[in-house]
């Protein structure tokens, strides 16, 4: 899936949310929708659905179905801590576990055929450096959770989250350019 297929649930959201008086409940009603769409898309066009979109569709019915039946918004909340902790959990238990890294098939998955020879010390920092991402994005969730307002959540998912996200991209970049340019010397 596209980059954008994945934003477009909370944007959907987004502009729900404001668009309706921050009506949280029409906007997970909402989301819920859009994600069950792309589900179904996914799963037709494709035969099968990517493990990452379904895990976040599964938590989404579920906590987003408690936060409608319990008029709460604090079950949806809870969805962005609870899957990039799961994801944290998956990148840190695969490194445990000594298996091939999962960033490395990820990328090879993507199509990135062309993927510069990268060693596998460089895929286990650049694991270790996502897990890290997933683990604080679920973290700084929870304080907004907690201390912030209804509304500093939202846009903090939508504008924090796309923001912690492009950071941990431009790290990942130079780690990548500062390892393939230490390769080239050692090559030359």
């Amino acid at each position: 899936m596209s980059q954008f297929t994945y934003l477009l649930p909370t944007l959907v959201f987004f502009t729900v949310f404001f668009t309706t008086g921050k009506d949280f409940l029409l906007a997970t009603a909402s989301i819920m929708l859009v994600m069950t769409v792309q589900v179904i898309f996914e799963k037709i066009k494709k035969g099968a659905v990517e493990k990452k979109l379904f895990l976040t569709w599964i938590a989404l019915l579920v906590l987003g179905s408690a936060t409608l039946m319990f008029r709460d918004p604090a079950f949806l909340q809870w969805k962005l801590t609870i899957v990039n902790w799961i994801f944290s959990l998956i990148l840190i238990g695969n490194q445990l576990l000594k298996r091939p890294p999962i960033l490395k098939s990820f990328m090879q998955m993507a199509g990135s055929k062309d993927m510069p020879k990268i060693p596998n010390k460089g895929w286990n920092n650049m694991t270790y450096l996502w897990s890290f991402a997933f683990f604080f994005i679920g973290l700084l969730n929870l304080y907004f959770i907690f201390y912030g307002s209804l509304t500093a959540w939202v846009n903090f998912k939508l504008f924090g989250v796309l923001g912690i996200m492009f950071f941990f991209v431009l790290l990942n970049a130079f780690y990548l350019s500062k390892l393939m340019a230490k390769k080239a010397d050692i090559s030359a």
